[in-house]
């Protein structure tokens, strides 16, 4: 899945996210105008203050777009289709999923005048976990279990399609036990 993410988050955010001053076509919900406008004058005023992440997506997004006219993105939206059944087979026989949110321990912030591919490195080393749901729409929260080296320790707890009640609750439920209420 982070593979199928990095390519549709990639040439999708460069679209919607900078393109598009972060509203896609074709929704059918409520457009805020106020804020397209809000996000198009940042873009014009302070598009150089943007993260190095932000730029790199930017600028890969639409070198991808440009030559490969959209051919990878449209790929990878067909495979997360798959992406989305495999998680929906596994919910059909368990109310919820339970695993770290982070695929390795919290690592600390890059420090302030750190390397651009250290700083590129570390916003992005830590989505594995979490990326799949961004794809299928799954609901996702994450809930503090501790700390380790007193960096937090996250669990994510995910559940099916538009069934956020069960993911709040099972959250609910840990919490009451963690803290012993």
């Amino acid at each position: 899945a982070p593979a199928v993410f990095d390519v549709i988050a990639t040439e999708g955010s460069a679209q919607t996210m900078f393109k598009d001053y972060g509203f896609g076509v074709g929704w059918e919900g409520h457009y805020c105008t106020s804020m397209l406008d809000s996000f198009a004058q940042g873009m014009k005023d302070a598009a150089a203050d943007l993260s190095h992440t932000n730029k790199l997506f930017l600028l890969a997004g639409e070198a991808m777009k440009i030559n490969y006219n959209g051919r990878f993105y449209a790929k990878a939206q067909n495979v997360a289709r798959n992406v989305r059944q495999a998680y929906d087979t596994v919910l059909e026989s368990y109310d919820v999923i339970v695993m770290p949110t982070l695929p390795m321990k919290a690592t600390k912030l890059p420090s302030e005048g750190c390397s651009i591919e250290e700083y590129v490195s570390t916003a992005l080393e830590m989505i594995s976990n979490t990326c799949p749901f961004d794809l299928t729409g799954h609901p996702a929260l994450t809930i503090n279990t501790g700390f380790s080296d007193g960096l937090p320790v996250g669990m994510m707890i995910v559940g099916r399609r538009f069934d956020e009640q069960m993911v709040l609750n099972a959250a609910f439920a840990f919490e009451t036990l963690r803290d012993g209420k």
